[in-house]
């Protein structure tokens, strides 16, 4: 590691001294040739952008010797991205047409390894804009996250849930977090994703394996939460958003503000987000202990240079999640179901009591980009602190016990090296590796999983070749991991030490192929692995919340999958439609199965408890997803229909795999108006989502019925101002959803719910 970062110290000290400046400027106009004011112009690998004037100019200066992917975006049209090699020491000049689109389907993004427009990826990466969270009232990243097709989630309540990918979930899908694996104590379903929209722009998700770019736990795909743009150059902007919720009577605050000057940026971004607990039938029913307080903040600092460009950054986040007791559910004779929680005397209560999780998380990150030639070198590295603890309820303490305290370190690396385009070739070389600690608190009553240090190392090469309407991707990787972890063996816990080495060689390929203008047809074989979590392992003992013994097995072998994909999409100016079909083969499947056994607890609530085994079994998953939408020559109509479905099964039996989505279909319309009077930017949407039953379940796993969701919402701006109003279950339905994991409590999901949300924007450059 120390042999590395020397190595590219020195390389900074030798470009640095020969980099020589370059200009770039341009017009942007339509396809009528008239000039676009205020079109964004911004080059990726320096987080540095500008705008356009009156009269569609642009100017930007102090650039190095390069290529450089340059992104032209405009509302209401195409986004397009070229590659531009500035090698003179003049002026490089440009002239862009963009070409008007009633909606976005040629999203630029960056989590395929190469930054393209959708339309010369092999494989799809599906776009979510952090402004969708205020569109469609959402509690939390995940609620709109989980409307893409072949995308889930598993919920605790509507605030802690955590992603399904195509019926993959915890450590089979990896959160990035702008370039840098984010690591939290994923083995647990009660653990939320642990992300928020803290300074983010936009999350792209990959579905399918992904480990040849991102490593272990990316066998099911990705979830990249990217940061926002820097502001533009000579720009100090920012924004003032607050959401309040009617269900959960809850707030949401998030107050950012930006600069960029020609050498440099800078940004922050601070969030606060208090939350009751939520209601069903109206306000008849309150699901005790599902509240949130969260805040946090986030600052950066960015450096552009004639070498190339770095930045650093700092998050802090502190978050308190109420958990449900279940002995506070109690059946009637009747089958309905009572909250017991006679203390809490207020209606929305807010303050945290036993039990509830805390998690904090510290996070520093460096992005830089050095320009060699027609090459790059990019280094992203990553320190992140996550401490999490459970505390339990304790009599006459408000705040309980410590019952679990846990802390893990993490440090990582990403190196990437983009060689020279050679005869339409795109060639990347890459390292990445990663080491934690694992450590438990001594001031808590018992631990569920060991001290332990891992340590990762892995290497890559992608290659990607595109001439005219045929592009493949190619590559390989070799990972290695060690994994050891410290005997405890007492009167409370029952884990003797391991070591386990885990090696893999994965790859992928992936073609596309454009006939004529409007239809891509891509297919793609991918594969990946992961080891065993920790919990996985060496589980020994109850756990409160869930009232089971787990067992693990330090024996599991790694798992490793190989997916098959097969993805059709069809665009014309009034029609899109994208189809995609899937099989996931999974060697070593690991599953936690019941058994006939139970075992004296020491609880006196519950005496004995079930056991609960974790298991390992050859797994197929296969389904598919679809998106069609209709956007006629009149703009301010769009009609969008999108579903999924999937089986998941063992292949020793053909038994269904347990926590597995059923299958979704949601409709929505959308009427948009440019201007409406003195508003602009208008939009009303209304659409449905059904759940169909869920019948492929595991032999213990309850089946939930269909049900069918009407949400609707309207939003507009106003000078400086944007407003939303958003309805979600309208008509206030009760429903069970098979991927809660309350539904054993037969506890169903929240009632209506209407956010208001308003955002001030500031432009501090305004004359006065």
């Amino acid at each position: 590691m120390k042999k590395i970062f020397l190595l590219i110290i020195g390389i900074i000290s030798i470009i640095v001294s020969i980099a020589q400046p370059c200009q770039l400027q341009g017009k942007i106009v339509d396809t009528n040739n008239v000039p676009l004011n205020g079109a964004t112009i911004y080059i990726n690998e320096l987080n540095k952008g500008t705008s356009s004037n009156n009269n569609g100019d642009f100017i930007i200066s102090s650039l190095g010797k390069g290529v450089y992917n340059i992104q032209f975006s405009y509302i209401g049209y195409h986004t397009k991205i070229i590659k531009v090699n500035l090698t003179e020491e003049d002026t490089t000049t440009l002239l862009i047409e963009l070409q008007k689109s009633t909606i976005n389907i040629n999203e630029v993004v960056i989590s395929s390894a190469f930054t393209n427009a959708q339309d010369e990826n092999t494989q799809i990466v599906d776009v979510i804009k952090k402004n969708d969270m205020q569109k469609y009232g959402a509690f939390t990243v995940m609620d709109i996250i989980n409307k893409i097709p072949g995308v889930d989630a598993v919920t605790t309540g509507p605030l802690v849930t955590r992603p399904i990918i195509r019926g993959l979930s915890s450590n089979r899908v990896l959160t990035v977090i702008d370039g840098v694996r984010f690591e939290t104590q994923q083995w647990d379903d009660e653990h939320g994703i642990g992300v928020n929209e803290l300074g983010v722009d936009k999350i792209e998700i990959i579905k399918g394996p992904s480990s040849l770019i991102y490593g272990p736990e990316a066998m099911g795909g990705i979830i990249h939460f990217i940061d926002e743009h820097a502001a533009n150059i000579g720009k100090t902007e920012g924004d003032l958003k607050t959401t309040f919720f009617s269900n959960n009577f809850g707030g949401v605050t998030n107050f950012n503000i930006k600069g960029a000057k020609e050498k440099y940026n800078w940004g922050i971004n601070v969030l606060g987000k208090v939350f009751s607990d939520y209601f069903y039938n109206g306000y008849d029913f309150r699901v005790p202990n599902t509240r949130l307080t969260e805040y946090g903040g986030k600052g950066y600092i960015g450096i552009n240079r004639k070498w190339g460009a770095t930045k650093l950054s700092y998050l802090f986040n502190t978050a308190y999640y109420g958990i449900l007791d279940g002995k506070d559910i109690v059946k009637k004779p009747d089958g309905s179901i009572v909250n017991t929680d006679s203390l809490e005397k207020e209606k929305f209560p807010v303050e945290t009591e036993a039990p509830f999780h805390f998690v904090m998380d510290n996070r520093i990150n460096s992005n830089t980009t050095i320009l060699v030639g027609k090459s790059k070198l990019q280094l992203i590295l990553g320190y992140q602190n996550n401490h999490r603890s459970e505390h339990e309820e304790l009599s006459g303490k408000k705040k309980g016990y410590n019952y679990v305290d846990i802390t893990l370190q993490s440090s990582t690396y990403n190196l990437k090296w983009y060689l020279p385009t050679f005869k339409n070739f795109s060639t990347i070389i890459g390292s990445q590796g990663m080491y934690k600690n694992n450590s438990n608190s001594s001031a808590a009553s018992t631990q569920l999983i060991p001290d332990a240090t891992i340590a990762d190392v892995g290497f890559f090469v992608l290659t990607k070749y595109q001439f005219k309407n045929f592009s493949f991707n190619v590559g390989g990787r070799y990972d290695a991991r060690s994994l050891n972890t410290v005997t405890r063996i007492d009167s409370i816990v029952n884990m003797p030490g391991i070591s386990r080495s885990y090696d893999n060689i994965s790859g992928s390929f992936s073609v596309a192929y454009k006939l004529k203008k409007h239809l891509i047809l891509r297919a793609s074989y991918s594969s990946g692995y992961r080891s065993p979590n920790l919990n996985e392992l060496m589980a020994n003992g109850v756990k409160l919340e869930s009232l089971t013994y787990e067992k693990g097995n330090p024996n599991f072998k790694k798992e490793f999958n190989t997916e098959v994909d097969i993805n059709l999409t069809f665009k014309s100016k009034h029609f899109s439609l994208t189809a995609a079909a899937y099989q996931n083969n999974i060697n070593n499947f690991i599953y936690l199965a019941p058994t006939d056994i139970y075992v004296a607890s020491g609880i006196t609530r519950a005496p004995f408890v079930p056991v609960y085994q974790f298991l390992q079994d050859n797994a197929v998953i296969k389904g598919g997803e679809a998106t069609l939408n209709i956007h006629p020559n009149a703009k301010w109509f769009d009609y969008e229909v999108r579903t999924s479905t999937l089986t998941a099964i063992r292949t020793n039996d053909n038994s269904y795999l347990p926590m597995m989505p059923t299958n979704k279909i949601y409709n929505t319309l959308t009427f948009s108006f440019d201007q409406l009077k003195k508003f602009e930017k208008v939009y009303f949407r209304i659409g449905t989502m059904t759940a169909l039953k869920q019948f492929k379940v595991a032999d213990t796993e309850q089946k939930t019925p269909s049900y069918t969701l009407l949400n609707a919402g309207l939003g507009a701006v106003l000078n400086d101002f944007e407003f939303s109003l958003a309805a979600n279950n309208i008509l206030d339905k009760i429903y069970l959803d098979n991927m809660s994991r309350f539904r054993s409590y037969e506890i169903y999901g929240p009632g209506l719910s209407i956010s208001i949300s308003v955002k001030k924007y500031f432009n501090f450059n305004k004359s006065k």
